[in-house]
């Protein structure tokens, strides 16, 4: 800020009339009321005034502009008649406005730090939950690239408050809070549409433990969303197992080459040894069973797929898993370890279910937004 330095020696005037000595002073100037309210309000600069107390900032800007002008206003004035009265009362009250937007500025920041911190947990959680929930969804490219920048925005938002950096921090807060809002929204709509199967579902899951229970067989039974492959012997869980899937999961399979893993009651019907496959060991499903050629020719009826598709075939369980993604063109992969354990439980034969999910959708295991 510009100070302006205004000096007025005193003049001690001698005016000799009828022998009688007559001695005028002309007033002081007030150089230290003006250079302690220039000082107090650059004080009020640094401690971020000028935005988080703007209005009483301005005012002890305008006031001590004020007395500057007035300052220069009288000194432009003729000597004898110099008053700087006024322009020690604008001094004064720019002292008062500064000192006050110092303080209200410190309660601000204050604030602003509690719901940063408040907002940094917040928004961080909603990512989290993102992951937790949708981190194996098939998320489409524009939207996967959204959030690496929500990621990379986040990150930033860190740095700057930690920097103290609050008016960065929240712009970049408010960009991750809107798109993470937006596709969240918009997953949230795909889930629980797809949870409208799960009538369906549960009805296939109670039939093979049912089938297992009264045969005192094995059934395997597939649970897509929570990537977990469960082996039912008597009517009891006995193994539970992480599978991978196909790339796009989500629904049912409706031809060759979707990439999706097909939902419903299958049988092995063959078991391959190392050598006859290149999964390293897997079990081949009667897919397309008598449902799935059904739903095939009504949807090309439909014309929900095209009418030169093919339904596909080879749907199996292997190994060569463990990669933590889905990779699949629609078969389930696990472990080379586990699938060796699982070849040994299960002969040709063993039913296999494969759902969406065995929990509804308010069972999930975690709080849906």
């Amino acid at each position: 800020m510009k100070h302006w330095k205004l000096t007025l020696p005193i003049l001690v005037l001698f005016i000799a009339t009828a022998g009688v000595i007559i001695r005028v002073q002309s007033e002081t100037p007030p150089e230290a009321e003006v250079s302690q309210a220039g000082k107090i309000l650059n004080e009020a600069q640094r401690a971020g005034a000028p935005r988080y107390a703007v209005e009483t900032y301005q005012v002890a800007s305008v006031y001590y502009d004020s007395a500057m002008l007035e300052w220069r206003n009288q000194n432009d004035r003729f000597l004898l008649s110099r008053s700087y009265t006024h322009v020690m009362e604008l001094a004064e009250k720019s002292i008062h406005a500064s000192e006050a937007s110092i303080v209200q500025a410190g309660k601000k920041i204050s604030s602003t730090q509690a719901l940063l911190e408040l907002r940094i947990e917040t928004i961080g959680d909603q990512l989290k939950s993102f992951e937790d929930q949708f981190g194996h969804f098939p998320v489409v490219k524009e939207h996967r690239d959204e959030l690496s920048r929500c990621k990379l925005l986040y990150s930033e938002s860190l740095q700057a408050y930690k920097h103290k950096n609050y008016a960065s921090c929240k712009t970049k807060l408010d960009s991750v809070e809107i798109v993470i809002t937006k596709v969240s929204s918009h997953y949230q709509e795909k889930l629980s549409a797809y949870f409208e199967e799960y009538p369906k579902w549960e009805k296939l899951v109670k039939q093979s433990v049912q089938t297992s229970r009264k045969h005192q067989i094995p059934v395997i039974v597939i649970d897509k969303f929570h990537r977990e492959l469960m082996v039912y012997q008597n009517g009891k869980v006995r193994n539970t197992y992480r599978v991978e899937l196909g790339a796009n999961w989500v629904g049912n399979k409706l031809q060759q080459g979707d990439k999706s893993t097909p939902e419903g009651r299958y049988r092995i019907l063959d078991k391959k040894m190392n050598g006859e496959t290149k999964y390293h060991k897997a079990f081949l499903l009667d897919y397309p069973n008598e449902e799935d050629k059904k739903r095939f020719t009504f949807n090309k009826k439909q014309g929900t797929i095209a009418r030169n598709a093919r339904i596909g075939n080879l749907i199996e369980i292997h190994g060569d898993g463990g990669k933590g993604t889905d990779w699949t063109d629609g078969c389930i992969a696990l472990s080379d370890t586990d699938m060796d354990e699982l070849y040994s439980r299960c002969p040709v034969g063993t039913e296999v279910t494969i759902v969406g999910s065995t929990k509804s959708f308010n069972e999930l295991s975690f709080p849906v937004q």
